[in-house]
């Protein structure tokens, strides 16, 4: 994994594929914007149930 990358807000919205492939191969990305900067790291899905879809199915199942 390299260092992560910095970029302005104008440069990553022109290449924002290339923002997110980076993000992805494991490279945290650094937007700078007035006031602030945004960083955009990649979280793989583990396929593990949220909170959310748990409550909205109805939970355990009682007997």
């Amino acid at each position: 994994m390299r260092d992560q990358q910095e970029w302005s807000r104008g440069d990553a919205e022109e290449r924002i594929r290339e923002v997110f492939n980076s993000a992805k191969a494991g490279e945290p990305q650094i937007v700078r914007d007035s006031g602030g900067k945004f960083e955009v790291r990649f979280v793989a899905d583990d396929g593990a149930e949220t909170l959310g879809q748990y409550l909205a199915r109805g939970g355990p199942d009682e007997d």
